[in-house]
């Protein structure tokens, strides 16, 4: 007597296709995190960056190299600019409530963002390889 064919799914056909929906929602949900924080300026070095302490850094900056951290202040004054380089300010740094001036460099993607002496801005910053502070992110306040 021939055997008959089952119907419907087996057990493990519904655990294989639940978890290759619950892949797709994940790798769905990254790639969207991924795309629209682009989108929105969401910086995932910006949400992992510590206050700069300015006191290190002014004492050694090439101790701080490669390093990422967050800094405000206002704008004292824009104090050079290349085309290759983008714009160096002087700004006005607070911690606390000491304020001091130190050297920023704007690269030439953030030419867009209209920054004027007595803005006060939030930076997301990268100490470079000679110790300058470099933009990464840049909100105004």
């Amino acid at each position: 007597m021939p055997r008959r064919a089952s119907s419907g799914i087996s057990k493990g056909q519904l655990t294989g296709l639940a978890l290759v929906l619950l892949g797709v929602v994940v790798v769905g949900y990254l790639l969207l995190r991924i795309v629209a924080g682009d989108l929105v300026g969401f910086d995932s070095r910006a949400r992992a960056a510590t206050e700069l302490s300015l006191s290190e850094y002014l004492e050694n900056a090439n101790s701080l190299r490669g390093n990422v951290y967050e800094v405000t202040g206002v704008i004292e004054e824009q104090l050079k600019w290349t085309a290759e380089n983008g714009r160096l300010f002087s700004l006005d740094a607070k911690q606390g409530t000491q304020a001091t001036p130190i050297p920023i460099r704007v690269p030439e993607e953030f030419s867009k963002i209209n920054i004027d002496r007595g803005g006060e801005f939030r930076f997301i910053v990268e100490v470079g390889k000679d110790g300058l502070l470099i933009a990464q992110n840049i909100e105004k306040i």
